[in-house]
């Protein structure tokens, strides 16, 4: 804690603030001022600060002093607080006392006053401050006392023992209860009572110590009457304005048995001095380094350490006096013979005793760990390199390779099964081998008992590894070898890692263990190249699969991959036919009809391993079906795997052979599963596809049938009766003749729309670019507009069958024309369609219809256009019945005239709906309209 005091003043008045702060400033050169002009403000400062006091008027603003003195003590129940303040009372006064205020001073213009508040600020803070060191004091004392391993205790004047920690009942025999009130006497043997206690009577009139201190030895009295050599330190304090001495008891055998530890110790105990002098050096520094400790007392210990290191260790084991984690220092020590040993040493405190004073260090031999560590080093770089192998044989050389960098194992190979599993042969060989071996050594599976093809067969077979420090000597080999140390690692399924020397006890544990990570990573290299290689030409074989024309294609197709690619023997594809009620076997490998017997199919209710896997869905692999219910049990089959194609049947692999199926058969498994589930897929919707488009064909021409019946067979008499009705009107005029003649130009117009109908769905595919603008200008002229009136916002160039587009619009013109007269809106649901595109309204009928003043809006949107009116508009509820075919409200409207037009819009893939326009009217919007590019 600093000299230095921050106080915290609280006022209103920004004068007086100023006034006081600068006296407090420049009476106390050890006062620094904070301000505040009211509580609120106050507490901001102290959250932010560490203010040591506070000084506070009583009249703020909002909350008065007193409020601010409960929230400080809230926070700080100890923190010196002072009211200083002019206005209040008595009874203020006493308030404030009862709430904890530290003074209560009234304001002065005087300096008087002011130095007062001075005074008062620093003697507050001061006491406060020697309250909280005594507390701590006394706390950390009790503490380290508590937690000691020593025993301490605390002894009055009068000799009474009043405080004991844990440590004296090990050390003693009595519980702290026990000793605490009983005379320190009760823990010395009688002879030496009396000068103990003439010593204590002498120091305590005239201050002088007969003994030191530091370091008093002698024997202490055990509850049970047997003597303790201890030692111990003594220091002098005051607690309660009373005198006290505290002891801190060690016993001394513990420190004999300490001492004969260090002296036999592996480590180097080692005690430098201030300048790195060596003061003392336990005996085993001439195991470790070669030196015996008279070599190099009072040598400098940085002579010694290699140039390259000296800062690093300097700067480690520069402080061992601070605070934390004891520090540690890695670095090259010079030998007798010159060279360097890596040693690793880890600085302790400071010692003063038995004349040796200084620095404890210990230090130990780490030469083995740093090579250790070299050693892992160059293996994770070497395992590197071998994730970028491609081939087997570059992955072997290299892992032979490393082998010997790494261990010096030169008289090592790599020995990967052959093709039919009847030999281990040399895939790669150290240098060595070709200098101590007539022939490259190879291992075939049917060798004698005890030759070294038997034993490299029993390793290959085996599940870790097998290591023979001298083979000359051991009972597994009878044949004669060139080498003695000896150290042998299956690679998976693929072979033998051999790794050896023609010395005996050659491979530390390190060694082995470097030969067994570097074989784990050579087997995922050659899994990961053999998995590359069938994976590669496994999708050649899906390219085939995919284009398989049936589903029995295809399941031959997936056989012949299996068999061909992935180089399984008994293989069957298994697809569900509803008809049969499971998995019905379509395509299987020759060796599994000479293998199994007949296929049958494989119900639900059958307990087929198949059926199971595929109704979960999950791929199932059995090292041996013997150990299972399956039903091929009694077969030759052993190992078997079943990969599900999805909702379309199973693959079924199998081996004579157990435990045949590796990780990289199931994943190389699932992805031709994948394959096939592809296709099938595929299949199945050119399937669809062609019975869809079958029954299209069959509609269209029904459809076109219908369309000839209606031109030709509709047509005809129609003409007929317009004819008749001709001749009947010039023997005898009447008003019935007007009405049959509109009824024939409805039914031309029905004809007209549903010929469009029939003959316009087909989509779209010869869109070019139109000027949406200048088509509708023309569409405009075409249609009998009568007095309407054309507002075109239309810009732009879209993508669209220009003729269709023509068609679309004059049926939107037309409708808006005939249905959205602003003189006919009685009734909103008047405005639905009834136009088409071949009925024409007579100029009298534009009533009925309300086309005089009408005014017809055709605008572009970001992804299409829009043709609205400002007539009636049309019901909410009814806005997609307006496309419906046949819907129309009017009795000369078609119900065609929309129905047109969407399906134009679909044609082009379009949208089109209705919704209303700015002026109420209908607003017809077609979106997802493209621009060329």
């Amino acid at each position: 804690m600093t000299d230095r005091i921050l106080v915290l003043l609280v006022d209103d008045d920004p004068d007086l603030r100023a006034v006081v702060a600068s006296f407090l400033r420049e009476d106390r050169d050890r006062i620094a001022v904070e301000t505040a002009p009211g509580a609120a403000e106050g507490l901001d400062v102290l959250a932010e600060r560490d203010v040591e006091c506070i000084v506070s008027d009583y009249e703020l603003p909002g909350r008065d002093g007193l409020d601010l003195l409960d929230e400080v003590r809230e926070r700080d129940p100890d923190l010196p607080f002072i009211l200083f303040t002019g206005g209040g009372s008595e009874a203020v006064a006493s308030e404030a006392i009862s709430a904890g205020v530290t003074d209560y001073i009234r304001k002065s213009g005087d300096t008087e006053q002011c130095e007062r508040l001075a005074d008062r600020i620093v003697e507050a803070v001061e006491q406060r401050r020697a309250e909280r060191e005594a507390e701590q004091a006394v706390g950390q004392f009790r503490a380290v006392a508590k937690g000691a391993s020593d025993a301490i205790l605390s002894v009055d004047t009068d000799g009474v023992i009043r405080f004991a920690n844990a440590a004296v009942e090990p050390m003693f025999g009595y519980e702290p209860a026990d000793l605490e009130g009983e005379a320190l006497t009760t823990l010395i043997p009688e002879r030496h009572r009396d000068d103990h206690l003439e010593a204590v009577d002498r120091y305590l009139a005239d201050g002088e110590r007969s003994v030191d201190w530091s370091d008093v030895r002698f024997n202490a009295l055990h509850r049970d009457g047997h003597e303790v050599p201890v030692s111990i330190s003594y220091g002098e304090f005051t607690a309660d304005d009373e005198r006290r001495f505290v002891g801190v008891v060690r016993d001394d055998s513990e420190r004999e048995r300490h001492r004969a530890f260090i002296e036999h110790a592996g480590d180097v105990v080692t005690v430098l001095s201030s300048d790195w002098r060596f003061r003392y050096l336990s005996p085993s520094c001439e195991s470790v380094i070669g030196y015996a400790p008279s070599d190099l007392l009072g040598e400098r210990a940085l002579e010694y350490i290699h140039p390259e290191d000296r800062a690093a260790v300097s700067e480690a084991l520069g402080a061992l006096e601070g605070d934390g984690d004891p520090p540690t220092a890695e670095y090259r020590f010079r030998t007798t013979d010159g060279g360097y040993r890596w040693l690793e040493s880890v600085g302790s405190d400071r010692i003063e005793t038995d004349g040796i004073e200084g620095y404890v260090v210990t230090t130990r031999d780490i030469s083995e760990r740093k090579e250790r560590e070299r050693t892992l080093a160059s293996l994770r770089e070497w395992t590197r390199e071998l994730n970028y192998t491609r081939t087997t044989d570059e992955a072997a050389e290299l892992a032979v390779e490393a082998v010997d960098d790494l261990i010096d194992a030169g008289l090592s190979g790599i020995h990967l099964l052959s093709e039919d599993g009847e030999s281990l042969q040399p895939a790669a060989l150290g240098d060595s081998v070709p200098m101590l071996f007539e022939e490259q050594p190879s291992y075939d599976r049917e060798a004698p008992a005890r030759s070294r093809a038997a034993l490299a067969w029993d390793a290959f077979r085996g599940e870790g590894s097998v290591v023979i420090d001298e083979l000359s000597s051991s009972d597994r080999l009878d044949e004669p070898s060139p080498a003695e140390s000896l150290v042998l690692r299956p690679i998976g399924d693929h072979g033998l890692f051999v790794v050896s020397s023609p010395d005996p006890h050659e491979f530390t544990d390190t060694d082995v263990l470097v030969a067994e990570i570097l074989t784990d990573h050579l087997e995922a290299a050659l899994d990961r190249i053999e998995r590359e290689s069938r994976v590669e030409r496994l999708h050649g074989a899906t390219r085939t699969l995919v284009r398989a024309e049936s589903r029995e294609a295809i399941a031959e197709q997936a056989v012949a991959a299996a068999t061909d690619v992935l180089e399984f023997s008994i293989v069957t594809v298994r697809l569900y036919d509803e008809a049969a009620g499971g998995l019905v076997p379509v395509a299987v490998s020759d060796p599994a009809t000479e293998v199994l017997p007949e296929r049958e199919t494989f119900t639900p209710d059958g307990g087929s391993l198949n059926w199971a896997a595929f109704e979960a869905g999950e791929l199932r692999k059995f090292d041996d079906i013997r150990t299972t219910d399956a039903l091929d049990v009694d077969t030759p089959l052993r190992s078997l795997l079943i990969v599900p194609i999805g909702e379309f049947g199973t693959i079924s692999i199998g081996e004579t052979e157990p435990g045949m199926l590796g990780s990289v058969d199931e994943y190389l498994a699932g992805i031709l599963a994948t394959a096939a589930e592809t296709a099938f897929q595929a299949e199945a919707r050119t399937r669809r596809l062609a019975d869809r488009t079958a029954e299209l064909e069959r509609q269209n021409d029904r459809l076109e049938e219908f369309a000839g019946v209606v031109s030709h067979d509709l047509r005809n008499p129609l003409e007929v009766a317009r004819g008749r009705t001709e001749l009947a009107r010039e023997e005898c005029d009447s008003d019935h003749l007007a009405a049959v003649e509109r009824a024939h130009d409805r039914m031309t117009a029905l004809i007209d729309d549903l010929l469009t109908l029939a003959r316009e769905g087909d989509p779209v595919t010869d869109a070019e670019p139109v000027d949406l603008g200048r088509v509708v200008g023309s569409c405009w002229r075409t249609v009998d507009t009568r007095d309407a009136t054309l507002r075109s916002e239309a810009e732009g160039i879209i993508l669209a069958d220009e003729g269709r587009l023509r068609q679309l619009l004059e049926n939107l013109i037309r409708n808006s024309v005939e249905h959205g007269s602003t003189s006919s809106r009685a009734e909103p649901d008047d405005s639905v369609e009834h136009g088409s595109t071949s009925s024409r309204a007579e100029p009298d009928d534009s009533v009925e219809h309300g086309g005089k003043d009408v005014t017809v809006t055709v605008g572009t949107l970001s992804d299409g256009f829009y043709v609205a009116d400002d007539g009636p508009g049309i019901d909410p509820d009814r806005r997609e019945e307006v496309f419906d075919a046949g819907h129309s409200t009017s009795q000369s409207g078609t119900g065609f005239g929309l129905r047109i037009v969407e399906q134009v819009a679909d044609a082009h893939g379009w949208s089109v709906r209705a919704v209303e326009s700015e002026e109420g009217g209908a607003r017809f919007e077609i979106t997802g309209v493209e621009s060329p590019e």
